[in-house]
Protein backbone atom coordinates (compact mmCIF):
# COMPACT_ATOMS: atom_id res chain seq x y z
CA UNK A 1 0.00 0.00 0.00
CA UNK A 2 1.42 3.77 -0.63
CA UNK A 3 2.47 5.87 1.60
CA UNK A 4 -0.26 8.68 2.76
CA UNK A 5 0.92 11.67 2.15
CA UNK A 6 0.53 14.43 5.75
CA UNK A 7 -3.25 15.74 4.01
CA UNK A 8 -4.37 12.25 3.51
CA UNK A 9 -3.01 11.68 7.47
CA UNK A 10 -4.93 15.20 8.78
CA UNK A 11 -8.62 13.83 6.62
CA UNK A 12 -8.23 10.29 7.78
CA UNK A 13 -7.78 11.88 11.84
CA UNK A 14 -10.40 14.05 11.24
CA UNK A 15 -12.92 11.02 10.09
CA UNK A 16 -11.79 9.13 12.55
CA UNK A 17 -12.55 10.94 15.68
CA UNK A 18 -15.76 10.76 14.50
CA UNK A 19 -16.65 7.36 14.14
CA UNK A 20 -18.63 5.32 17.41
CA UNK A 21 -17.03 2.17 18.87
CA UNK A 22 -17.07 -0.53 16.44
CA UNK A 23 -17.52 1.65 13.60
CA UNK A 24 -14.70 0.75 10.92
CA UNK A 25 -13.73 3.44 8.26
CA UNK A 26 -13.31 1.78 5.19
CA UNK A 27 -12.06 4.76 2.80
CA UNK A 28 -12.04 8.57 2.96
CA UNK A 29 -11.57 12.08 0.84
CA UNK A 30 -11.59 15.31 0.52
CA UNK A 31 -14.00 17.30 -2.09
CA UNK A 32 -16.24 19.89 -2.34
CA UNK A 33 -19.89 19.85 -3.20
CA UNK A 34 -21.01 20.24 -7.12
CA UNK A 35 -21.28 24.06 -8.09
CA UNK A 36 -21.20 25.27 -11.68
CA UNK A 37 -17.78 25.79 -12.25
CA UNK A 38 -18.41 25.61 -16.28
CA UNK A 39 -18.85 29.28 -16.55
CA UNK A 40 -15.98 30.16 -14.73
CA UNK A 41 -13.89 27.70 -16.29
CA UNK A 42 -15.11 29.39 -19.89
CA UNK A 43 -14.79 32.67 -18.91
CA UNK A 44 -11.52 32.63 -16.56
CA UNK A 45 -9.98 28.90 -17.51
CA UNK A 46 -8.28 27.27 -15.08
CA UNK A 47 -7.77 30.27 -12.72
CA UNK A 48 -10.70 31.56 -12.84
CA UNK A 49 -12.54 28.20 -11.88
CA UNK A 50 -9.87 27.79 -8.72
CA UNK A 51 -10.82 31.16 -7.54
CA UNK A 52 -14.74 30.16 -8.03
CA UNK A 53 -14.26 27.38 -5.62
CA UNK A 54 -12.47 29.08 -3.32
CA UNK A 55 -15.20 29.94 -1.28
CA UNK A 56 -16.97 26.53 -1.45
CA UNK A 57 -18.27 24.32 1.12
CA UNK A 58 -15.57 21.53 1.43
CA UNK A 59 -15.96 18.22 3.51
CA UNK A 60 -13.59 15.35 4.64
CA UNK A 61 -15.96 12.38 3.02
CA UNK A 62 -15.72 8.86 5.51
CA UNK A 63 -17.28 5.66 4.68
CA UNK A 64 -17.67 3.67 6.77
CA UNK A 65 -19.18 -0.07 7.66
CA UNK A 66 -22.48 1.91 8.91
CA UNK A 67 -22.38 5.24 7.87
CA UNK A 68 -20.98 7.85 4.93
CA UNK A 69 -19.65 10.71 7.24
CA UNK A 70 -19.30 14.26 6.30
CA UNK A 71 -17.45 17.05 7.99
CA UNK A 72 -17.69 20.49 6.65
CA UNK A 73 -14.12 22.39 6.54
CA UNK A 74 -12.96 25.96 5.63
CA UNK A 75 -9.84 24.89 3.60
CA UNK A 76 -7.99 22.61 5.74
CA UNK A 77 -9.46 22.97 9.01
CA UNK A 78 -12.63 21.45 10.05
CA UNK A 79 -15.71 23.83 11.19
CA UNK A 80 -17.16 21.58 13.58
CA UNK A 81 -20.11 20.46 11.57
CA UNK A 82 -20.82 17.16 10.96
CA UNK A 83 -23.16 14.88 8.76
CA UNK A 84 -24.21 11.61 8.48
CA UNK A 85 -25.88 9.58 6.08
CA UNK A 86 -27.03 5.71 6.97
CA UNK A 87 -25.66 2.95 4.64
CA UNK A 88 -29.17 2.30 4.36
CA UNK A 89 -30.59 5.75 2.81
CA UNK A 90 -27.36 5.33 0.30
CA UNK A 91 -29.25 3.49 -2.60
CA UNK A 92 -25.79 3.21 -4.86
CA UNK A 93 -22.33 5.46 -5.33
CA UNK A 94 -21.25 6.12 -8.60
CA UNK A 95 -17.80 7.61 -9.67
CA UNK A 96 -16.92 9.27 -13.09
CA UNK A 97 -14.38 11.22 -13.46
CA UNK A 98 -13.76 14.17 -16.19
CA UNK A 99 -10.15 16.05 -17.40
CA UNK A 100 -10.05 17.51 -14.36
CA UNK A 101 -12.17 16.43 -11.61
CA UNK A 102 -13.86 13.07 -10.10
CA UNK A 103 -17.30 13.07 -9.14
CA UNK A 104 -19.05 11.02 -7.13
CA UNK A 105 -23.00 10.53 -7.22
CA UNK A 106 -24.62 9.18 -3.85
CA UNK A 107 -27.90 8.31 -4.90
CA UNK A 108 -30.37 9.05 -1.89
CA UNK A 109 -33.89 7.61 -1.29
CA UNK A 110 -35.01 11.36 -2.62
CA UNK A 111 -32.33 13.02 -4.23
CA UNK A 112 -28.67 12.29 -5.42
CA UNK A 113 -25.54 14.53 -3.07
CA UNK A 114 -22.81 14.92 -5.55
CA UNK A 115 -19.25 15.59 -4.60
CA UNK A 116 -16.20 16.94 -6.72
CA UNK A 117 -12.90 15.81 -6.39
CA UNK A 118 -9.73 17.00 -7.31
CA UNK A 119 -6.84 14.78 -8.70
CA UNK A 120 -4.41 13.18 -6.72
CA UNK A 121 -4.66 11.63 -4.41
CA UNK A 122 -8.69 12.02 -3.72
CA UNK A 123 -9.96 10.41 -7.11
CA UNK A 124 -8.40 6.93 -6.45
CA UNK A 125 -10.10 7.21 -2.75
CA UNK A 126 -13.35 8.50 -4.43
CA UNK A 127 -13.35 5.50 -6.93
CA UNK A 128 -12.51 3.01 -4.08
CA UNK A 129 -15.68 4.23 -2.03
CA UNK A 130 -18.07 3.50 -5.05
CA UNK A 131 -16.40 -0.02 -5.40
CA UNK A 132 -16.93 -0.85 -2.24
CA UNK A 133 -21.00 -0.36 -2.12
CA UNK A 134 -23.23 -2.03 -1.45
CA UNK A 135 -21.26 -2.84 1.81
CA UNK A 136 -22.09 -6.31 2.82
CA UNK A 137 -24.59 -6.17 5.91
Amino acid sequence: MARESKVEIEVRESITKQLIPNETLREFSWGTQEASMSAAYFLFGVIGAALARQDQKGFHIGLSDRRLILVEVKGKMPTGEVHSISISDIKGLQYRNSGSSGNLNVHLSADILRLIFDRRPWWSRAKNMAALMPLQK
